[in-house]
C-alpha cells in the first residue's frame, strides 16, 4: 500500500466487506489503512451531517493504528494527514504531520495532492503558498516524478470566477504549469496511477488554450474514464468530459485535421 495512488472517488454505502475483513484481522495494517481511508471519503461526503467531525476523528485513530502496524509505511501517514486537512487543524499541527509524511516518501505526488488544498486560499493558506508549494516540490522533484504537473493543480484551485477567457490560459503562469504537466507526463511511467488525473486536467487546461491538437493527445490517453478533477468538480462528470472531448475534437478539426485518423503522438 506503499504505491502511490490517484484521489479516490467516494466509496459505495455498503462496507460490510471491510467491517468482516476488520473483524477477521484486528491487526493487518494494511485493513487498517483501508479503513482509515473509507472513513475519510465517508466524512466528505456528507458534510451537513453532524457526525461528519466524529468520523474524521476516528479515521485520525485508525490511521494511526495503521502506523503503529506499518511504521515505514507512508500510507497511514497520508491518511492521517487527509482527515486533519478536513477538520481544519492549526498550521503548526498540519506542518508536523506533513514533515513526518515528507521523511518517509518525500516524492509522492498522492501526498502532495493531499497537502496541496491546505496551503490554498480556499483552505489555510494563499494563492502564494500554494505556488510556493508546488514550485518547490516540483523542482525537487526527481527524474520521472509527476511532481512538475503540481503546479497546474495549484492554478486550477485559484482560477477566477470568470475562467474562459483563453487569454488567461496563455499567460507566462499558466503556460508554465501547463509545460510542467507536459514534462512530467512524458517522463514518469505510463502506468503511475496519478497519470489519468493529470492527463484530465491538463485535457482542459489545452482546450481552454485553444492548443487541440496537444488536447486530443491527451483524450486519446484517458478517452473511457472521468473520474478525475475538473470534471468530479461538476454536477455531472461524464457531461462536462464530454463538452471537452467534442471542443478538442472540432478545434483540431477546424484547423485542417483529422482527428479520426490521425494517429497519437505518443
Amino acid at each position: 500500500l506503499s504505491k502511490e495512488r490517484p484521489p479516490a472517488p467516494a466509496p459505495a454505502p455498503d462496507a460490510r466487506w471491510l467491517r468482516n475483513w476488520r473483524t477477521a484481522s484486528p491487526r493487518d495494517a494494511a485493513c487498517a489503512q483501508v479503513y482509515a481511508q473509507f472513513l475519510v471519503w465517508q466524512a466528505l461526503g456528507d458534510t451537513g451531517s453532524a457526525d461528519r467531525r466524529i468520523i474524521l476523528e476516528e479515521a485520525r485513530e485508525i490511521a494511526r493504528e495503521a502506523i503503529r502496524l506499518a511504521p515505514a509505511d507512508p500510507t497511514g501517514y497520508i491518511t492521517d494527514l487527509f482527515a486533519a486537512r478536513a477538520l481544519g487543524v492549526r498550521r503548526p499541527e498540519f506542518e508536523e504531520r506533513w514533515e513526518e509524511v515528507r521523511r518517509r516518501a518525500p516524492h509522492h505526488m498522492g501526498a502532495h495532492l493531499v497537502a496541496l488544498p491546505y496551503w490554498s486560499a480556499k483552505g489555510h493558506g494563499s494563492k502564494e503558498d500554494a505556488y510556493a508549494f508546488a514550485q518547490r516540490a516540483a523542482g525537487e522533484a526527481p527524474e520521472g516524478s509527476l511532481l512538475p504537473a503540481l503546479p497546474l493543480f495549484a492554478v486550477y484551485d485559484h482560477l477566477p470566477e470568470a475562467n474562459m477567457v483563453s487569454g488567461l490560459y496563455r499567460s507566462a503562469v499558466v503556460e508554465q504549469a501547463i509545460e510542467g504537466a507536459r514534462y512530467a507526463l512524458h517522463h514518469a511511467p505510463a502506468d503511475h496511477p496519478v497519470a489519468p488525473h493529470v492527463r484530465h486536467l491538463l485535457l482542459c487546461f489545452l482546450v481552454r488554450a485553444e492548443r487541440y491538437a496537444q488536447a486530443l493527445e491527451q483524450v486519446r490517453a484517458v478517452d473511457g474514464y472521468v473520474g478525475a478533477l475538473p470534471w468530479v468538480d461538476g454536477g455531472d462528470p461524464v457531461a462536462e468530459y464530454s463538452a471537452y472531448r467534442a471542443l478538442a475534437v472540432a478545434g483540431y478539426e477546424s484547423l485542417g485535421g483529422d482527428a479520426a485518423h490521425t494517429p497519437p503522438a505518443h
